[in-house]
């Protein structure tokens, strides 16, 4: 079972909690304000409140035993900043922040965040994709028990081509879309290889979007 912190109950770190703990993973979530800490403590596996810039109260519950670290706090970029610092130090493997602006995710990158996004900004470019495209299906209502994900490249999976493997007969999937590092930067936005044909090999530090039955995506994750 994967294991996740989520640090900021605000409207974006609840609604991401929540969410991770109905799909099954274990979730820690974390913030000052107690109020906001008992609002979800039934939608999650465990809450606290308590001041995580100091590294004794991330220790005490045990951050460093965490698969991915969401640092969710909109409104205290310096809390963001010593949080992103703290997981890295511990040893979080992903750590994933949230920034308000270009200046905040530069930053936030250069600390060690594995990934940091921009909702309002990403939403507002899918919202004004959808006015001007009204032929684009922007939010996509899948059949129920059928889920979008992205996943790590299972290792036996790995230098085959789609061909090969033939997802949709085989496990029931359909890959669209390949997210790979750039050879010559690999600090840069991975290469989008999109609807890759049935030649298409697949690589060790490649990462791919699925669509499929949740059962059948749960192995994977």
């Amino acid at each position: 079972m994967r294991k996740v912190v989520v640090f900021g109950l605000g409207r974006f770190g609840a609604s991401v909690a929540t969410k991770l703990y109905l799909e099954g993973a274990e979730v820690l979530a974390i913030d000052r304000n107690l109020r906001l800490v008992e609002q979800i403590d039934d939608h999650v596996s465990a809450a606290v409140a308590c001041d995580a810039t100091e590294k004794a109260n991330l220790t005490a519950y045990n951050i460093q035993k965490m698969d991915t670290a969401v640092v969710a706090i909109g409104n205290n970029f310096e809390a963001s900043v010593l949080i992103t610092l703290l997981c890295k130090e511990m040893g979080v493997p992903r750590i994933v922040a949230k920034a308000l602006n270009p200046m905040q995710q530069k930053v936030l990158q250069e600390l060690g965040a594995d990934q940091v996004i921009m909702p309002e900004e990403e939403m507002g470019i899918r919202i004004a994709e959808h006015i001007l495209h009204e032929s684009v299906v922007d939010f996509v209502e899948l059949p129920l028990g059928y889920s979008l994900r992205r996943i790590d490249v299972p290792e036996d999976w790995l230098n085959k081509s789609l061909a090969e493997l033939d997802l949709p007969s085989s496990e029931g999937l359909v890959l669209i879309q390949i997210h790979r590092p750039r050879a010559e930067d690999r600090t840069s936005e991975p290469e989008r290889i999109t609807l890759p044909h049935a030649e298409t090999v697949l690589q060790a530090d490649d990462r791919i979007d699925l669509i499929g039955p949740d059962e059948v995506l749960k192995k994977f994750q």
